[in-house]
């Protein structure tokens, strides 16, 4: 008797002292999440069935933003996501009934949280199978619109929490509505009236009692109890549907013989996804602002993609119409680009942007016809090393703003590591040869391994991937992994970088500000109610003396370096730009700018590999003949010169020593160059 009494006890003081952490910790999570819900306005925005519509501006000053916004007719959106917003007095009641039959019979009673359900579960979870399942359908919708289904305490406390608050604003009716129109229902449908169109063809309406329950089978697990792949998986679970709704007066028994009777005779529909086949620009902002609604309003990416697909949105984009119709032409046509020597053709990418606010203006993502939409985009999905147009971001931009170089400042072009028998000298540069003492001219515009590396070392390489990460936002770059001089200095980076992101870092070099590449400007409800804001984001991360010092470096790249002779672009306006190529020789770069526009060209095949059979940088010509078609046919070409600050000016320097003179530029040892006045306190 004494030993049962005292196993009760100990019962009692463990049942107490679990009691007594679930109390705490319910009241810690309690204040933390007391404030966790969904958006009411999300939740409506999310289920209107509206067309989403793009503009893009015709402006007469960009700067100013004096323009009229005109509706880019072409623009669709053709859905990863099938969709079709059912309202409730549209929903068969055996449908619903279905649904609460297997997900929650006590859906009426309870106000958010089914506590007794939980109860069961948490006992089933900690004694049982360890699954811990207990969601109401309320509970369901919030995961389903927050796209937050990891198993935590917090995430459970959170989601019933918003539970809670949703039902509080809502009734019955409108919550079971929402949560029909939002679930997965397997081959990319969200919701009833995608799937009845889907699976049978028909509205949810006309659906039979048979049907209904085959519907709601799915939701428990997609995949495997898709009636279309797995239509005996989808059977048992139909059946088991129609006995709860028997159990909880739903249906008659003879409502029930005659549909566990039937067998599963689906229709698919026929309908395609319709539509035409949208600008790579148009897949970009899609994406864009897919990204952009799922941080902003902690929601899952269907449930972006409904708001984005069926909310009215109005989605008023970046894009220069013109520029963007130059790109879509040129690229269109395969002619336009060369072929190996076994007739194969690479591929290639190309974006534009506006300098001086980040503007994306045009962005093409392959070679050829674009044969459907939300495709790979070579220019903002994939992500490549970058090479040598790595340097002037990671290494000599940063040297000169801390004062490590100036133009005139003397290297010697020779290996870091000499090497042995098994190893050869390190780094070597792109033709494996040493000329001996160069300026930091020569180095960049001749693009050299050797001098990159060393200035990398006065530059520290901690200080170089935190300036490429935090200051130019290059999101891909790993600390551990790109660390090294390979990464920093050669441009052999771990994950690569996107040509988006590569592109968008020169911006630094017009007025040394760093302005985040952007597609859209805001996007707005149907009521003209701004949901996004994608005002300018903008940094100074050079002295303006810093940035033209290396313009002008960049320059000498096109004049005399390795884009000599490929360029015609600077007998109109001046250019300045950066080649690149990465190991092996797969991929090949141009980036460069003018006074008004920067642009980046990215050449190779899909699966890296030589591209040797095509000579020159195919990058260059590329970038040459649509920046020129740019501007024959727009207004581009007001200013034609970089603006030169009167704090840098040019001076002469002898050589090899680097150091200024008073001699005549044309005397042999004596060179010119730019100088920061302001910096070095020249006199």
């Amino acid at each position: 008797m004494k030993k049962l009494i005292r196993i009760v006890l100990i019962f009692i003081i463990v049942i107490s002292v679990l009691s007594s952490f679930v109390i705490i910790g319910g009241a810690v999570y309690l204040r933390q999440y007391k404030s966790s819900r969904v958006d009411p306005s999300l939740i409506e925005i999310a289920h209107r069935s509206e067309k989403t519509k793009f503009y893009c501006y015709k402006f007469s000053d960009r700067d100013g933003r004096v323009g009229e916004a005109t509706l880019i007719e072409s623009a669709e959106l053709n859905g990863e996501v099938k969709y079709k917003y059912v309202p409730y007095n549209e929903i068969p009641e055996n449908l619903i009934n279905a649904f609460i039959a297997i997900e929650d019979k006590r859906f009426y009673k309870h106000e958010g949280v089914d506590f007794i359900r939980t109860a069961k579960a948490t006992f089933n979870y900690v004694f049982g199978s360890g699954d811990f399942g207990g969601s109401t359908i309320t509970q369901q919708l919030v995961k389903n619109l927050t796209g937050n289904d990891d198993f935590s305490v917090s995430r459970k406390l959170s989601e019933a929490f918003s539970a809670i608050a949703l039902e509080k604003e809502y009734d019955k009716t409108e919550i079971i509505e929402m949560y029909l129109n939002v679930i997965n229902l397997s081959e990319g449908c969200r919701g009833i009236g995608a799937a009845a169109e889907y699976f049978y063809s028909k509205n949810p309406s006309e659906l039979t009692l048979s049907e209904c329950a085959t519907i709601a089978a799915i939701t428990n697990n997609p995949s495997k109890y898709n009636p279309q792949k797995h239509p005996e998986n989808n059977i048992k679970r139909r059946d088991l549907i129609l006995k709860c709704m028997l159990e909880s007066g739903y249906i008659t028994d003879d409502e029930y013989r005659r549909a566990v009777a039937d067998p599963i005779s689906l229709s698919p529909s026929q309908k395609g996804s319709g539509g035409g086949v949208n600008s790579w620009y148009v897949d970009m902002v899609i994406e864009d602002v897919l990204r952009d609604l799922c941080a902003k309003y902690n929601i899952s990416r269907s449930s972006a993609s409904m708001m984005l697909y069926n909310g009215g949105l109005k989605i008023y984009t970046t894009m220069d119409a013109e520029i963007q119709a130059i790109l879509d032409q040129y690229y269109s046509d395969i002619y336009n680009f060369p072929i190996d020597r076994e007739g194969e053709m690479a591929q290639s990418s190309m974006i534009v942007i506006d300098p001086y606010n980040g503007d994306i203006l045009g962005v093409v993502g392959a070679i050829g016809e674009k044969q459907g939409n939300r495709l790979q985009n070579y220019a903002t999905d994939t992500r490549r090393p970058p090479g040598s147009v790595i340097k002037p971001l990671s290494v000599y931009s940063i040297a000169l703003e801390k004062g490590l170089i100036e133009w005139s400042s003397i290297f010697e072009d020779s290996p870091v590591k000499s090497g042995n028998e098994t190893q050869p000298p390190w780094p070597y540069n792109a033709d494996r040869t040493y000329v001996g003492e160069v300026d930091i001219q020569y180095a960049v515009q001749n693009s050299l391994n050797t001098v990159a590396v060393k200035v990398l070392d006065m530059v520290g390489n901690e200080k170089s991937l935190s300036f490429l990460k935090n200051k130019l936002l290059i999101s891909s770059l790993d600390n551990s992994a790109d660390i090294g001089a390979a990464s920093l200095a050669l441009g052999q980076s771990s994950q690569g970088i996107s040509l988006r992101e590569l592109t968008a870092a020169y911006s630094i070099f017009e007025e040394g500000i760093m302005s985040k590449p952007r597609s859209y400007f805001k996007v707005t409800d149907k009521n003209g109610q701004i949901i996004l804001d994608n005002s300018p984001s903008q940094e100074r991360v050079l002295s303006r003396e810093s940035a033209t010092i290396m313009t002008k470096l960049l320059e000498s790249v096109v004049d005399s370096g390795t884009a000599r002779d490929m360029i015609s672009l600077d007998m109109i306006t001046a250019v300045a730009g950066k080649t690149g190529t990465t190991q092996n020789n797969c991929d090949r770069y141009f980036i460069g700018y003018t006074p008004e526009l920067l642009a980046g060209v990215w050449f190779g095949y899909e699966y890296p590999r030589s591209l040797d059979d095509f000579g020159a940088n195919p990058s260059i010509y590329l970038w040459d003949e649509i920046m020129n078609l740019i501007y024959e046919k727009t207004d581009y070409g007001k200013s034609t010169h970089f603006t030169i600050p009167e704090t840098v000016q040019k001076l002469t320097y002898d050589t090899p020593s680097g150091e200024l003179s008073q001699g005549n530029e044309n005397i042999p040892r004596v060179k010119v160059g730019w100088f920061d006045f302001k910096k070095n306190n020249y006199e």
